[in-house]
């Protein structure tokens, strides 16, 4: 159960944020707040999917190779510094503006979690922020915080 126990307290983490943005999402006009919760029940079936991935896997391991220790890739501090990294992306993308928080964050999260190579990490930030300009700027015509760029 131990092995269990920072998934839950990530997901916890993650669905607590998911529905302070679904509240927020209340105040929004009709054509703003369809984007933003599809996102956010995304990110909520994706956590109870993370759960469900971690039972299954326990399952199948003899329960002596459970064990009551913490893989050495998840860790309480390597959970605070990612929910860290969030909040100072939270934080940071109004007055930097999304174009600059946005890759930045990108970066130094793929970085931190050793997700890729590098390479992958900058092609990864240059197409998700590109896409994000292509769509909601040019196409959507919808405000994006520009921060220093505006």
């Amino acid at each position: 159960m131990n092995r269990l126990a920072p998934y839950l307290l990530f997901a916890g983490a993650v669905d607590s944020l998911a529905v302070v943005f679904y509240v927020n999402t209340l105040k929004m006009p009709k054509a703003a707040y369809q984007m933003p919760r599809i996102l956010i029940t995304l990110v909520l079936l994706l956590s109870v999917l993370m759960i469900a991935e971690q039972l299954l896997q326990m399952r199948k391991t003899p329960s002596a190779e459970n064990g009551n220790t913490l893989p050495a890739e998840i860790s309480p501090i390597r959970i605070g510094v990612f929910v860290s990294l969030i909040l100072a992306y939270v934080l940071t993308i109004v007055p930097l503006g999304y174009f600059i928080a946005t890759p930045v964050f990108l970066i130094g999260t793929l970085l931190f979690l050793r997700s890729t190579k590098l390479p992958w990490i900058l092609a990864i930030t240059v197409g998700f922020t590109g896409f994000v300009y292509l769509l909601f700027v040019l196409f959507l015509h919808m405000p994006v915080p520009m921060g220093l760029l505006g």
